[in-house]
């Protein structure tokens, strides 16, 4: 009998964990309170670019999401999002599927129904057996569990992405990335409590930011890889503003064995540098 109410009482305790994580970033507050400015912080957030897939993973698939969330469940999953031809929403970073895929030509020629039918290569070129995901099966397999940075690309409009989002109840674990202050102006005028990211790439930027309304708050700044002086990141935090700092990229960090960009990455968060938006996401966790 006593053997019964354990196994019960393990049961109603794992099936309540299961559903906090599925149901992590569900309001307003864990949205907040996950990209909340606070000085002293131990580690940087890591940002995992396009998934953060390895040689033989596909990027942009639910497959790497899944890895490297499972690995780093405070990860934030970032992943490009466009427009088919008929109005769908898939993901793939390319404009065209040459390179990622088993097809050719752009994406936003080509029906929702027919890149369902294509297959993902790898990093290295392999071919898989993955289809492209559609943005509604990230959605699905997300269930507000981890944080995803939406990449909309020039030609998707963010306000229709944003439909979809909320469809699925989870405007709270997502984070938009918008190319220009007019852009990130016309979502936030639609979505108040929505974060945003927006390129902030000169001081010139950051004096026309300070007066901007996107500074009062859920903003990101997308900030230069190389780095800027102390004072700029100390400008951004004292408006309540994370700085992101990729290190990805030709003649990047990311590019370097890791033995020798190790103390590149420390620079780039006792810098200033909030969120590192990395292609190797583990490896650089491991070093905080």
């Amino acid at each position: 009998m006593k053997r019964n109410i354990f196994i019960l009482l393990m049961l109603l305790i794992t099936n309540e964990g299961m559903a906090q994580v599925q149901n992590r970033f569900h309001d307003s507050k864990a949205v907040d309170a996950f990209f909340h400015y606070k000085p002293g912080r131990k580690r940087p957030l890591i940002l995992a670019h396009r998934g953060g897939p390895g040689s033989t993973d596909t990027e942009n698939s639910i497959t790497t999401f899944d890895k490297t969330a499972k690995a780093l469940p405070d990860a934030i999953i970032e992943m490009d999002v466009r427009m088919t031809r008929d109005s769908g929403f898939v993901l793939l970073h390319d404009a065209t599927l040459d390179r990622e895929s088993n097809a050719k030509g752009p994406v936003a020629e080509q029906t929702l129904a027919e890149l369902r039918t294509i297959k993902l290569k790898t990093l290295a070129g392999e071919l898989t057996n993955q289809s492209i995901p559609t943005f509604t099966d990230i959605l699905i397999w997300n269930k507000n569990r981890y944080m995803l940075a939406l990449d909309v690309k020039p030609g998707t409009d963010p306000l229709r992405v944003m439909k979809e989002v909320e469809k699925h109840h989870a405007i709270h674990s997502v984070f938009v990335i918008c190319y220009s202050f007019t852009e990130a102006q016309r979502v936030r005028d639609q979505y108040p409590t929505l974060w945003l990211a927006v390129g902030v790439n000169s001081m010139a930027d950051l004096d026309k930011l300070e007066s901007n309304p996107l500074a009062s708050g859920h903003l990101i700044a997308l900030t230069p890889q190389k780095l800027q002086p102390t004072t700029y990141y100390e400008r951004l935090h004292k408006l309540g503003i994370l700085c992101s700092v990729g290190t990805y990229g030709p003649n990047q960090l990311d590019e370097k064995s890791m033995a020798e960009a190790a103390i590149g990455y420390r620079d780039v968060f006792r810098q200033g540098g909030d969120i590192l938006t990395t292609d190797r996401p583990q490896e650089v966790a491991d070093l905080f």
